[in-house]
């Protein structure tokens, strides 16, 4: 019997567009200037954002091994590049202003849950489905997505939340999928993860002996990776569970 779902965040859940990616990027600069202005250090805005792209890109190469860095990490590596500040020491207010300006930007321009997003948890909520959460974090950490979650009136429907920062490896190890099942008291052959990237979300869960749905909004190739099942929106679901499962079946879907 199907009794737990797990679910992407970005693009499954919650919207993040390039627009987003860009705005955050804005607000970020902005903040960190502010925090480091408040000590009295004037920086290049120029610089500061030669140094947050080329960060990205030095955060990428562990990335790609799906190895993740928490906060610290990644601003440890900005600060590093910025020539104004290169091998500089900073004090512990002053580094708790930047991370704040680094990570919290999306708490105070929060982007649109995904269609149906709300209203399929609270389904799955209702018939007492173990829920849990499993996101690959980039520069805005796990808990700044739990503030934005609580904010979104989402984070109560969540039973287990597994974050990539926190855990130092991110999707599609396997390792991350069992984990969150660990933690949710679930089997991976009752379990179903649901997320829209085919090399992260179904690879991951796939390899970690789930089911997975891949929610294909761009009709997606499956030549080399394929889901169990793919759907277009998350209101889809109720009906895959009740193909699938005949306890879902019964539950009058």
């Amino acid at each position: 019997m199907i009794d737990t779902i797990t679910f992407d965040l970005w693009n499954t859940l919650i919207y993040n567009t390039p627009l987003d990616t860009f705005r955050y990027k804005e607000m970020r600069l902005v903040g960190i200037l502010g925090a480091f202005k408040s000590e009295g250090v004037t920086l290049n805005y120029n610089e500061l954002e030669k140094a947050y792209d080329q960060s990205f890109l030095e955060c990428e190469k562990f990335w790609v091994k799906d190895i993740d860095l928490d906060t610290n990490e990644q601003l440890r590596i900005l600060l590093s590049l910025v020539p104004q500040l290169h091998l500089k020491d900073f004090g512990q207010n002053l580094m708790d202003k930047i991370s704040q300006a680094y990570t919290d930007p999306i708490i105070y321009d929060p982007p649109d849950l995904v269609e149906n997003a709300r209203e399929i948890l609270q389904y799955l909520k209702e018939k007492e489905c173990k829920i849990g959460l499993i996101c690959n974090t980039g520069r805005t950490p796990g808990k700044t997505i739990r503030k934005l979650m609580e904010n979104l009136f989402i984070l109560k429907y969540l039973d287990v939340l597994t974050f990539s920062n926190e855990l130092k490896i991110r999707k599609p190890k396997p390792e991350i999928f069992v984990h969150a099942l660990k933690e949710l008291k679930s089997s991976p052959s009752n379990s179903i993860h649901i997320g829209d990237v085919l090399n992260l979300d179904v690879l991951g869960a796939k390899n970690a002996g789930m089911k997975a749905i891949h929610l294909n909004k761009n009709n997606c190739d499956y030549s080399d990776i394929k889901p169990d099942f793919s759907i277009k929106e998350l209101r889809e679901l109720k009906g895959i569970l009740g193909r699938m499962d005949p306890f879902w079946k019964s539950q009058g879907i």
